[in-house]
């Protein structure tokens, strides 16, 4: 009978919720995007021996995160491997990292990753305040 009183509200409140989980959506599927091209990296380590000869004797903790730490992923490169590991939001380091690179968002990291035009720019993701570097830059590039 009075339904149409909350119409308005319930639109409001729909408009909300699914802009919410839409960020959700999008921040998750960045870090699994993430997780998987660090993945394959590593895979690539254990296949591929010339590539291998290229992280010898190197070992190093980079850790990529966004700045709501919704997105938080460590990479450790230890005895020429290369493992990956996903920390939840309120989980601390064991390690401080040598580099971290905190991303804006998911869109951030998604445009760090498959820049458009195809051509990665971090000096334009830096002005533009998408990524913010910390630490050894060296370990990052």
């Amino acid at each position: 009978m009075m339904d149409w009183l909350l119409y308005p509200y319930r639109r409001i409140r729909h408009y909300f919720t699914k802009r919410a989980f839409l960020k959700c959506l999008g921040d998750e599927a960045a870090e699994e995007f993430l997780k998987l091209l660090l993945k394959l990296m590593s895979l690539s380590f254990l296949i591929d021996r010339s590539l291998r000869k290229n992280i010898e004797g190197f070992s190093g903790l980079i850790q990529f995160k966004s700045k709501d730490n919704e997105i938080r992923i460590l990479a450790r490169f230890k005895d020429s491997q290369l493992k990956v590991k996903e920390l939840k939001p309120t989980e601390e380091e064991e390690q401080f990292p040598n580099a971290t690179v905190i991303f804006k968002n998911a869109e951030a990291l998604m445009n760090f990753l498959l820049p458009k035009g195809g051509q990665r720019d971090i000096l334009r993701s830096i002005l533009n305040n998408e990524v913010i570097l910390e630490g050894n830059f060296n370990y990052i590039y």
